[in-house]
């Protein structure tokens, strides 16, 4: 039965590569570039492309009890809503998470919107919308030893997972001295690892974890607190430099769903459909 669970974590998770990445400030600059002439694109071709990397749910993720293979999510949702205040077509391009910028300067697809973080390093080459959800990254184990990890100090003798190339694996490296640290390409690895005690924890942040806490009763979060300039993390759409009329009118849509309590219920909703598919998989 746990061999099916897991293999069921790894189907409705492991589609794409995943993203997790850290807090930072928002970025909407009037910035070099081609002034308004993405925007303009996209209400002539009626048409907007939008780029996201599938397996990270609850944000995108394909859900195995749905007739269609589609992309869903609440950054689908959100991206859905966008296009409707456009009054234009949403067309989702699914490639690795590695692979959107570099789409996104070229001109391949008009907005990243696949549970993305703004850091530095990536304000050079592209704006960032207002955030649009703020998540917190915790530490989470198996629930047998959860009792073990108290404070970060409790970590030294411990075997530490994050996803490569992300803030959490830089906190890892910048806030916690570990016995060991393991960087794999996709959560649902390093769930794998966690569940066959091959590691002791995973950074990972809350909302993504929150479908393998669901799934699965073995694992749990710790009480660790990471230190305040590591623990949150703020997702927001990338867009191409010099496109404000763009970035405008996503903030517009940022806000409205806001307000009206939609991004939380996205949350929730997609959540326990993530959940129910893993399920379903490990049948």
């Amino acid at each position: 039965m746990k061999k099916n669970m897991i293999k069921g974590f790894l189907i409705i998770l492991s589609v794409g590569i995943l993203a997790g990445c850290s807090s930072g400030g928002t970025s909407s600059s009037n910035s070099e570039g081609t002034g308004n002439a993405d925007f303009d694109k996209i209400m002539d071709k009626k048409e907007l492309r939008v780029a996201t990397a599938s397996g990270y749910a609850p944000y995108e993720f394909i859900d195995l009890n749905a007739s269609s293979t589609e992309v869903v999510g609440v950054d689908m949702a959100f991206a859905e809503k966008v296009a409707e205040e456009l009054g234009v077509k949403l067309v989702v391009q699914d490639m690795t998470f590695g692979s959107i910028l570099g789409s996104l300067t070229q001109g391949s697809v008009d907005l990243a919107i696949a549970g993305m973080s703004i850091t530095e390093e990536r304000k050079q080459s592209v704006d960032f919308s207002e955030p649009y959800l703020k998540s917190e990254n915790r530490v989470i184990a198996l629930n047998k030893n959860v009792d073990k990890f108290k404070t970060i100090d409790d970590l030294n003798d411990a075997r530490l997972g994050a996803q490569q190339s992300t803030t959490q694996e830089t906190i890892i490296q910048e806030a916690m001295t570990p016995k060991q640290t393991v960087t794999l390409e996709k959560i649902p690895d390093l769930i794998l690892e966690l569940l066959t005690e091959n590691i002791d924890g995973i950074v990972i942040e809350d909302t993504v974890a929150q479908q393998y806490l669901i799934s699965n009763p073995d694992i749990g979060f710790t009480d660790i607190e990471i230190p305040e300039e590591y623990r949150y993390k703020e997702t927001a759409v990338a867009i191409k430099k010099g496109n404000q009329e763009l970035v405008d009118a996503v903030n517009k849509v940022i806000q409205e769903n806001q307000d009206n309590g939609n991004f939380d219920q996205w949350v929730l909703d997609y959540s326990e459909i993530a959940a129910q598919s893993a399920k379903t998989a490990s049948k």
